[in-house]
């Protein structure tokens, strides 16, 4: 599987580059030249990063779970180190190089673990192999799904510099963090989660899969939900801190707040379409997820396009024409997984609607204390005022989150207080 994804990663990279000097005449950038040096310096990426999801694959099939997880650290060190010491000598060029360098170094570490746990690589290129054409049937269609999802942040960007291109530096840095974010957070659940579905599912074990995911998607609800709420209440002295420094100005965290706003509308829905995703896969139905991929980016295209030509929303009209897209493939995936597998569970419904009530809570204590302490003001703050108009609502919202989720009794408090704890909850033996 490595060497035959290796070789089929560096012909995707060879591609890549050639299509370098094309796809920039396709946005309104003013320098296309430097948009095809950063999509060269940037293609090799695909090695490491496939690298990675097989050696992490690796890991967690011998539950080494915390030497997966740990690979990340490199990447961002690079990068902080990069921004905080050589960002002013060497520009965007040295970040696109460090953020190169970050994601060897992510592959790099997990190859020691790897050969801890057992793993020899012998290079191999077998086409022939039997098991490697199995994966090969069951992949083409999550490559299919994968294509679409990365389609769906190239046109979003792409419409953005044809709508705002003053606001493409401001959307991406939104989209990142809120996807990249969300993603990181929902795959170290489903990377646990994903080996036990599969066990079940093996075993022909109907009650301990729909427990294991009723159990698994109402902890990222518990979780994701709060999130969702305290971003939308937050939004503005959250960027404010993150991101008003240097030329960045109050009315550039206004634009970025308002993105900020329609992406967080799908946080939970984004969730849960990765957990309900690691479903389908672990019963080897590979089929339904990349239909959704494409539903996604099918409404994706159509909404951004009328939001953002058509509407007064301009282009906060791409984010929200995304989570929408998000909220209808999610709906049609929990759709489908009913029908295969049926209900998952009373707990599961009222994870939900217990986990909605608390976080409505939460977020009105949330904006009171914020609008008492910072009597709605940001601009010309210092930096001290932002951490202050952030920390403290934060952590009065937390609190008032899990008094709240104690007083409901949310079945899900219990599971992820266990899981912190690092033992099982009493539902999951």
């Amino acid at each position: 599987v490595i060497c035959v994804s290796s070789a089929l990663t560096l012909l995707l990279i060879g591609v890549g580059i050639a299509l370098s000097f094309v796809l920039p005449r396709f946005t309104d950038f003013d320098d296309k030249s430097y948009a095809g040096m950063a999509l060269r310096i940037m293609m090799p990426v695909m090695l490491f990063y496939g690298l990675c999801y097989i050696y992490q694959g690796i890991l967690q099939s011998h539950g080494k779970f915390r030497s997966a997880a740990l690979s990340n650290l490199p990447n961002g060190i690079i990068i902080i180190a990069y921004v905080a010491l050589l960002a002013g000598k060497f520009g965007v060029t040295g970040l696109l190089i460090a953020t190169l360098i970050g994601f060897f170094l992510q592959f790099a570490v997990l190859i020691i673990p790897a050969h801890r746990a057992g793993f020899r690589l012998s290079p191999v290129f077998d086409l022939g192999d039997p098991d490697l054409r199995q994966a090969g049937r069951m992949t083409v269609p999550i490559i299919l799904g994968a294509c679409a999802y990365q389609l769906n942040m190239f046109f979003n960007i792409t419409m953005m510099s044809n709508v705002d291109k003053n606001s493409v530096s401001l959307f991406t840095f939104v989209q990142n963090l809120i996807i990249s974010s969300v993603m990181t957070m929902v795959l170290a659940i489903t990377s646990v989660m994903y080996p036990t579905l599969s066990k079940h599912a093996a075993e022909k074990d109907d009650e301990g899969f729909k427990s294991t995911l009723s159990s698994t998607a109402g902890g990222t609800i518990f979780i994701l939900l709060p999130l969702s709420v305290g971003l939308i209440v937050l939004r503005e002295p959250f960027l404010a801190l993150v991101s008003m420094h240097g030329k960045m100005t109050y009315a550039d965290v206004r634009t970025e707040a308002a993105f900020l706003l329609m992406y967080s509308l799908c946080i939970v829905f984004l969730g849960v379409k990765e957990i309900a995703d690691r479903a389908f896969y672990s019963m080897k139905m590979t089929k339904v997820s990349a239909v959704t991929g494409v539903m996604i980016m099918a409404v994706n295209v159509v909404l951004g396009f009328i939001l953002s030509k058509f509407t007064p929303l301009g282009a906060a009209g791409i984010p929200l024409a995304y989570s929408a897209a998000v909220i209808c493939g999610t709906a049609f995936l929990c759709f489908m997984l009913r029908r295969r597998i049926g209900a998952f569970g009373h707990s599961l419904m009222e994870n939900v609607i217990k986990s909605a009530a608390a976080s409505a809570v939460m977020g009105a204590a949330v904006f009171g204390v914020y609008r008492l302490i910072s009597g709605g003001a940001l601009e010309g703050t210092s930096v001290k005022h932002r951490i202050i108009c952030v920390g403290v609502p934060t952590l009065c919202g937390i609190i008032v989150y899990f008094v709240t989720a104690l007083i409901l009794r949310i079945p899900a408090l219990s599971s992820v207080t266990a899981k912190l704890r690092g033992k099982r909850s009493p539902k999951e033996g």
